[in-house]
């Protein structure tokens, strides 16, 4: 997941993330062991989706 510093880091369960990818905002459900690929679920219906962590951020408060 990218900060609003620029750096990486690994998404927390239950953080809720803007993937630039979809364009959609998530909760993250699961990261795997390394990190690497976070389980995301959409706010409303839907099927979970996975991504990158450089293509979450965390969402601001203005966007909850």
């Amino acid at each position: 997941m990218t900060t609003a510093e620029g750096t990486r880091s690994t998404p927390r369960i239950g953080e809720l993330v803007y993937d630039l990818e979809r364009e959609a905002m998530g909760r993250v459900a699961y990261v795997d062991t390394g990190g690497n690929v976070a389980w995301v679920k959409p706010l409303h219906e839907g099927p979970e989706w996975t991504a990158l962590p450089e293509q979450l951020r965390r969402a601001p408060d203005g966007e909850r």
